[in-house]
């Protein structure tokens, strides 16, 4: 069974995008520069906090998203950005210290007894 493992790492300005154009889905309109601060909060579940102009009059001046919400703008960055996500497969979020970044790992069925290498391997130069 071939197993592929792909990861898509995000830059900070990358992911500021991506949660900026989510959140005019959660009816919050802001802009990238109105982001003073991103912490990105690792663990079994990844979340991100923006801190964000006081003018934006946001509670604590704070827009907090869930390990859902981020990962659904980064698809959806994925998407916009034309990079390929496969349908099947398992797609996870992680972070680390440098990064937030996808995991996406396609486990493909291989019919063996279908796999047949011709039997025959013919030269296609002649000799003279």
């Amino acid at each position: 069974m071939p197993l592929e493992i792909k990861h898509i790492y995000f830059t900070e300005d990358e992911l500021k995008k991506a949660l900026v154009n989510f959140s005019v889905l959660k009816k919050q309109f802001l802009e990238t520069e109105d982001i003073v601060e991103l912490t990105i909060n690792k663990g079994a579940e990844v979340t991100v906090s923006l801190i964000v102009d006081k003018t934006l009059e946001f509670e604590n001046d704070r827009v907090d998203y869930s390990h859902g919400e981020v990962a659904a703008s980064l698809f959806a960055f994925c998407m916009a950005s034309k990079i390929p996500l496969p349908r099947r497969g398992i797609k996870e979020l992680h972070a680390n210290n440098e990064k937030i970044f996808l995991t996406i790992t396609l486990e493909e069925e291989v019919n063996f007894e279908k796999y047949v290498i011709s039997d025959i391997l013919k030269n296609s130069s002649k000799s003279m």
